[in-house]
Order: C-alpha cells, then structure tokens, then sequence
C-alpha cells in the first residue's frame, strides 16, 4: 500500500507544489497536512476503508485548503490606504482662469 501512495502522483496546482507532479505520499508528508490527519488517513486506507483514488481526492483537498488559508493570513489587508483616490486626475472648475 505504500508503494501505490509513492508512485500515484497528484497534478497540484498551488503554493509550491504549482505545475509538479507530486506523489500522494510526499503530499501526505507535508507541511500542510497535520499528522493526525495523516495518521487517520493512512489508517483508513491500510485498513481498505478508503481507496486509492479516495485518498487522492482528500489529500488534494486538505493541501489545497491549507495553501488558500495559508496565502489569506499572509496577504495584506486591504484598507483605506490601498485605494487610490481620483482627485488628482478630476479637474476642478471652481478655479477657472
């Protein structure tokens, strides 16, 4: 069963893993997935609750979660600063000479 999970790859197309092909079990030995979530995971797929494919999908969609959560924290917040203000580019007819 640990073969299968070393050689079925995943085609991830966020943080670092952007445009590689990534094998299931590297996946499931990242930083994004939290290690009891590995450990029941692994358990269940030892065990034949959960096929191949099955732990694909979840272990796609935990890393994906984790990357979009992880890029939310880390992006600054937009406030009033960030929004350009239109007053130098409008003409002002008040002062007209």
């Amino acid at each position: 069963w640990e073969t299968a999970l070393k050689t079925t790859v995943v085609d991830m197309e966020v943080g670092e893993f952007r445009g590689h092909k990534v094998s299931i079990w590297d996946l499931l030995h990242s930083q994004y997935i939290p290690e009891e979530n590995r450990k029941e995971i692994l358990e269940l797929y030892e065990a034949g609750e959960l096929t191949l494919e099955q732990v694909k999908t979840v272990v796609s969609t935990i890393v994906t979660k984790a990357v979009a959560a992880r890029a939310e924290q880390t992006s600054p917040v937009s406030g009033p600063e960030a929004e350009p203000t239109g007053t130098e580019a409008e003409p002002n007819p008040l002062h007209e000479d």
